[in-house]
């Protein structure tokens, strides 16, 4: 039985591993979550009970806590997804960030070397390449340090995705580059949950600029499908880009257009705002051809995993609903009515 070590299990993306872990009888699993705003305990409820699962909260930066979960714990790999991950709060709070993505990646590895961890997964953001025009990244096209990243948060997701590539030759250590995630228990301060769950109370959708910006869209099964394969795969590469293959690509415009639609609402409920976030990157785009290579697919129909999505959260508001005033509390006044 395999132990498994998951930073942020009780986030996002975090908790998709961490369910479908123990739901499989993969072994054993800690979930090491400092519970901030952004995580939840319900995001994990239905695996609590298993015999396999742990839970500690600890901070990633705590060295001593780090350790100790580490030599106690003994897991065969770490998959680090912990983070602060909000772009709009990381203009406001770039020091919280640094410490986090930056400081805590670093505990996390020299902690885990020093453990004797066969395999090191550390989720990182196809925004660490910053933004381009036309075409894709490939995995070598990443600057060395903050390099074309634009924001606090992408650059300090630049800084740690070298961090941990520079630990390959002292231990087993995998990249995962993901484009913007969406699906069930997603924070409703993030773009697709936002006009989601907006529309679903009657809301404008607010969109910034022209709306024009283009993002590829994963669902966070389809991540940790990339997570579980660089897991098992006998000699996986350093780098992965993980991302859907749109075609034709999709635009913030278009995407709560859609969401408008599929509910039944008039599209004009879909505001374009004077406000627009400062230096908002146009377009991201990553080539996944490496991960495909090792046996890697996402779903064939995102607008039916959106769907599905919607229905999720029209079914959950109890769990979304309590969240909103705080993240709608971040947005320019402007355009958060």
């Amino acid at each position: 039985m395999t132990r498994l070590l998951v930073t942020g299990g009780s986030g996002f993306l975090g908790s998709f591993l961490v369910r479908r872990w123990v739901a499989e009888g993969r072994g054993e699993v800690l979930n090491l979550d400092l519970l901030t705003y952004a995580a939840s305990e319900a995001r994990v409820a239905e695996v609590a009970a298993s015999p396999a699962y742990r839970f500690l909260r600890a901070d990633v930066a705590d060295r001593e806590a780090v350790e100790a979960a580490l030599r106690e714990f003994a897991p065969r790999a770490v998959v680090h997804f912990a983070a602060e991950s909000h772009v709009t709060r990381s203009e406001r709070e770039a020091a919280r960030f640094w410490r986090s993505n930056v400081e805590g990646t670093r505990v996390l590895l020299e902690a885990s070397e020093a453990a004797g961890v066969a395999r090191f997964v550390h989720v990182s953001t196809d925004e660490v390449y910053g933004p381009i025009p036309d075409g894709a990244f490939r995995e070598e096209d990443k600057e060395p340090g903050e390099g074309r990243a634009t924001s606090a948060y992408a650059r300090s997701k630049a800084v740690a995705d070298d961090l941990a590539a520079g630990f390959r030759g002292r231990m087993e250590v995998v990249v995962l580059r993901p484009t913007n995630c969406f699906g069930p228990w997603q924070h409703p301060e993030k773009a697709f949950a936002r006009w989601v769950t907006r529309a679903l109370r009657g809301r404008l959708l607010p969109v910034w600029g022209d709306g024009g910006q283009v993002r590829q869209w994963l669902h966070a099964e389809d991540l940790t499908a990339a997570v579980l394969l660089v897991l098992e795969a006998p000699a996986p590469q350093r780098v992965y880009n993980v991302a859907p293959r749109h075609d034709p690509e999709i635009t913030n415009l278009e995407l709560a257009r859609w969401v408008c639609r599929y509910l039944g609402l008039p599209e004009d409920r879909v505001v374009l705002t004077a406000y627009d976030r400062p230096g908002h990157d146009r377009r991201y785009a990553v080539d996944p051809a490496r991960l495909e290579a090792l046996g890697w697919r996402p779903s064939e129909d995102v607008w039916r995993q959106f769907a599905e999505t919607v229905e999720w959260y029209r079914r959950r508001e109890e769990w979304w609903g309590p969240l909103v005033p705080e993240a709608e509390s971040l947005y320019h006044e402007e355009e958060a009515r």
